[in-house]
């Protein structure tokens, strides 16, 4: 994740935090998600976790009550200052500088993996599910999250568009650059691949921030927006479809 350390995260005129503060809903919504996840993994599972370029901690408070060891590991200084402080309360937190590509972790040393708002700087993800699979233990956890290429406006703009390639093309997009900085899209179909070839089941797959528009944020209230969002990420789940622009999945190690 260099471009991630050298460019973005670390400039000191973007506030990440300051970032989440403005998605209540988003910020809410990832949360609630990986609460559900989190539940389907058993208790001999959770001892301990690492939270894979983890920012400043901001799910920490969802995850550390649970495990009893947790690390955050994270390529930006700047972001790593932060996750210190903010975690400063949770005595079984450890922050580490490292890379996703070459994690500073021994083999087969964690029960549960975190990647999250992560995937969308990466366009390798074979290597970094390699990478996931030496650390987890056997039968390990990985919680992934990755922004949706093909969330329901985007195929609605795509079947208006005639671009039916769209629909079938698993390969990532990129969909924006800030400051020299790649921000890539990925299709489910493809990730569901990915996964499989590195030897991770799906156990779990939810559909995240549904009704992010802003207009909908404008006009229902923020409790009854997130109460709508948990019965939609639970019935996305039940009915496998992934039409929301972000997606989590629940993934064991085989």
């Amino acid at each position: 994740m260099p471009l991630k350390r050298k460019i973005f995260y670390n400039d000191p005129s973007f506030d990440y935090q300051k970032y989440w503060q403005n998605r209540v809903y988003e910020n809410q919504s990832e949360k609630i998600a990986l609460k559900k996840l989190l539940e389907f993994i058993p208790n001999k599972k959770k001892k301990n976790l690492i939270d894979i370029g983890g920012g400043f901690g901001r799910l920490a408070t969802e995850y550390t009550p649970l495990f009893k060891k947790c690390l955050l590991i994270e390529p930006s200084i700047k972001l790593i200052k932060q996750a210190e402080e903010f975690g400063k309360d949770l005595p079984n937190l450890e922050v580490k500088k490292s890379f996703v590509e070459k994690i500073k972790a021994d083999d087969k040393s964690f029960d549960v993996a975190l990647l999250i708002r992560v995937a969308h700087h990466l366009k390798d993800l074979g290597a970094v599910f390699k990478e996931v699979d030496r650390i987890l233990k056997p039968q390990g956890f990985l919680i992934l999250e990755f922004a949706n290429k093909s969330h329901l406006k985007n195929i609605i703009k795509a079947t208006l568009k005639g671009n039916l390639d769209f629909l079938t093309n698993h390969t990532p997009k990129k969909v924006a650059q800030r400051s020299l900085t790649p921000f890539f899209n990925y299709h489910p179909n493809q990730i569901k691949s990915l996964l499989f070839n590195h030897q991770f089941k799906i156990i779990e797959c939810f559909s995240v921030s549904n009704f992010r528009h802003p207009c909908l944020k404008k006009i229902i209230p923020s409790k009854a927006l997130l109460w709508m969002e948990s019965k939609q990420q639970e019935l996305t789940a039940k009915n496998q479809s992934c039409l929301g622009p972000s997606v989590f999945i629940l993934a064991q190690k085989k």
